[in-house]
């Protein structure tokens, strides 16, 4: 072999053994799972939305309360009890805006609140399996009716920044579903939408059905406001997780088909939306084909799960 390609092969094997503890290094930090990382702090950090009631709201003590924050912390029991250790559970709000980038820069375990699983959203972070499913409607004044799609059109329509509503209108605004296309007005939260909707800001406010419902509750003159309309779509909700690992994801679903197993969903759902005073403000029970999907995605010996080595 000629000397110099000799030393110049030679160099680049040198470089590479150097570099290889590094590249190791990298490797081992990228596929540590959120399962290890969890249980060598000590801390589950959990994103919760602040703006869509009954789901995640701030309570008039200024806390982090809702439906999707009482369930995480039921999976946190769980998964202290599944981990054997004591664990924190920390919560940091969250917008439709800012809970996926904060799930891939790993600045959360996970996002629990009323996020419908997507394939756009699947390109950059997994989900759980399904915690709720969810329909689409409009919020407006009952002097405005909205029967059908068209009734939409030209309208000034309030949705939030990132959401999936707001993708669903503009499609629909350039497919000529509604046409003229709607004026979409985006806001952060839904409760600064519903402010300009109240103002007159707008003409409706478009999100997910319970959402809308909580807070023409919360409205001044309830009675002013109607939550109708067609379904615009309805979507899957799950927990949104770190991308391709396996184990951290592995550990919420148990946890979480645990939880319906036992009977535990059923009783959090019935303390928020059960017949009989409802945290949420109004009843809605739980359709026969949510309770199909709920106890038909787990898998079979779930309710041994916390006994399981």
């Amino acid at each position: 072999m000629n000397l110099r390609l000799f030393l110049s092969a030679g160099l680049r094997v040198a470089v590479g053994l150097s570099l290889l503890p590094l590249a190791l290094a990298s490797a081992e930090a990228q596929v540590q799972s959120k399962y290890d990382r969890v249980l060598q702090n000590k801390k589950i950090i959990a994103g919760a939305q602040e703006g869509t009631p009954p789901f995640g709201y701030v309570d008039e003590k200024g806390e982090l309360a809702g439906w999707a924050v009482d369930l995480s912390k039921a999976l946190h029991v769980l998964i202290e009890k599944k981990m054997e250790t004591k664990l924190e559970l920390e919560f940091r709000k969250v917008t439709p805006q800012t809970r996926i980038p904060l799930i891939v820069n790993g600045s959360l375990d996970w996002v629990l609140g009323s996020t419908g699983k997507t394939v756009e959203r699947e390109q950059v972070v997994d989900f759980s399996l399904i915690n709720n499913a969810v329909c689409v409607k409009t919020l407006h004044r009952k002097s405005m009716p909205v029967n059908a799609v068209s009734d939409l059109a030209g309208k000034r329509l309030g949705v939030t920044n990132g959401s999936v509503e707001q993708k669903l209108l503009t499609e629909m605004g350039q497919t000529g579903k509604i046409s003229p296309p709607a004026q979409l007005v985006v806001f952060p939260t839904h409760a600064v939408g519903f402010l300009a909707l109240e103002q007159g800001r707008t003409d409706a406010h478009v999100t997910l059905d319970v959402a809308l419902k909580s807070l023409a509750m919360r409205a001044q003159n309830p009675g002013e406001w109607a939550v109708s309309g067609p379904d615009l779509m309805c979507t899957p909700n799950g927990i949104i997780l770190p991308q391709n690992d396996s184990k951290w994801k592995r550990t919420v679903d148990h946890a979480l088909c645990y939880f319906i197993h036992t009977g535990g969903y059923t009783k959090l759902w019935d303390e928020w939306f059960g017949e009989s005073s409802p945290k949420a403000g109004f009843a809605l029970p739980i359709s026969e084909q949510t309770k199909t999907v709920l106890y038909g995605q787990c898998p079979f010996g779930i309710e041994d799960w916390l006994k399981a080595k």
